[in-house]
């Protein structure tokens, strides 16, 4: 009988034993054979059907999709997407209400996207006003996000980003008043770009336009008087005298604004107070405006730009007179009339075409 121990040290000269009819590979030989199974996915056989709860575009993909593809890494598909998201959002409008959501984030982050070829900016510049037309109760809780958007393309390094950054808030400007005016970062955030170097040419076309909307927005001299009127009522005959004065008038308001918004009282911040009623904010915005202004005035030979350059110095000139927390700041009228220097010498510099900038000016020109 064999002992364990004979029998392991036997094991290492143990001779295999090989089936009959089978080779070895060779340790050089090189497996070529391919194994596939096949892998079916049920959703991806599913036909997409255009309903109304899910309308597909040009290429057959649903608003969902073309959402997840304006984060594609190829720029053709991310144009692709822009251009069926417009399809269907201006085919379709109330969707816009009902995705706004997630819509904003995923649209306004390519405001900073250089890799868009112009042609693919003037889509997406079509997407973004399509987006603008839904009510500003409805834009009201995306506004922020929105406005930072645009903020952080107008600090971009490259100018045509930032070109397109001013075309869009002007869209914004335009469409929310209410909104832009209620948001704290927009006058500084602006003001700070017009006083850098990253801000266009003073005659690139939309420029001076963009700056007399955001101009407009802070006007509190725009709004609205409130008007006072004595109504007699005869509470024994429930009527009141129609001749003492007419409702309609006291309750008109301008679109967009609450009929229930009062001079104490009111609903909502329509009645925030703007820069403009401050002395100090209205300052800076000379300091910042008055290099744009003079050089307009010294260069727009041809009058080209005369209309912009004439209402930007009556809202500024207006806004002064008007200001009623002048108090706050010592010698307000004359820091303003001396913010507004150069634009004066250029006024009385000017030569041709002057007389409706001397009348617009006329608060700060002392002869």
């Amino acid at each position: 009988m064999v002992t364990k121990k004979k029998a392991k040290k036997n094991e290492d000269f143990k001779k295999v034993k090989l089936k009959v009819g089978k080779k070895l590979k060779k340790t050089t030989t090189t497996d070529t054979t391919i194994k596939a199974r096949k892998v079916v996915l049920a959703q991806q056989l599913e036909e997409k059907i255009d309903s109304e709860d899910k309308p597909l575009s040009f290429r057959g993909l649903t608003l969902d999709d073309l959402s997840k593809q304006l984060g594609h890494f190829n720029k053709n598909i991310r144009n692709s997407a822009i251009i069926g998201l417009k399809q269907i959002l201006t085919s379709r409008p109330d969707l816009i209400t009902i995705h706004l959501r997630t819509l904003i984030p995923s649209i306004a982050r390519l405001m900073s996207d250089n890799s868009l070829e112009p042609s693919h900016r003037v889509q997406l510049k079509a997407l973004l006003r399509v987006i603008c037309t839904v009510p500003s109760q409805t834009m009201s809780a995306h506004i922020t996000l929105f406005l930072a958007h645009v903020f952080r393309a107008l600090s971009h390094m490259e100018l045509p980003i930032r070109n397109f950054a001013l075309s869009i808030l002007s869209t914004l400007m335009s469409s929310y008043p209410e909104l832009c005016r209620n948001n704290p970062d927009l006058f500084p955030s602006f003001i700070n770009f017009l006083g850098s170097s990253r801000k266009p040419l003073w005659n690139k076309p939309g420029f001076l336009d963009t700056i007399l909307s955001f101009v407009n927005v802070f006007d509190v001299s725009r709004r609205k008087q409130i008007q006072e009127i004595d109504l007699k009522i005869n509470f024994e005959d429930q009527k009141f005298d129609e001749k003492s004065g007419d409702l309609k008038n006291v309750f008109y308001q301008s679109e967009g604004q609450s009929p229930f918004d009062f001079t104490i009282m009111t609903s909502s911040k329509a009645t925030s107070v703007s820069p403009f009623e401050l002395p100090s904010a209205l300052l800076n915005l000379n300091k910042v405006l008055a290099p744009l202004i003079t050089t307009s005035i010294l260069e727009d030979t041809g009058g080209t730009f005369l209309p912009q350059t004439t209402c930007l110095i009556e809202s500024i000139v207006r806004a002064a007179e008007n200001q009623s927390n002048d108090f706050l700041l010592k010698d307000f009228r004359q820091q303003v009339i001396d913010s507004m220097d150069s634009v004066r010498k250029a006024i009385l510099k000017r030569k041709g075409k002057s007389d409706k900038l001397r009348n617009a000016a006329k608060w700060l020109i002392v002869e």
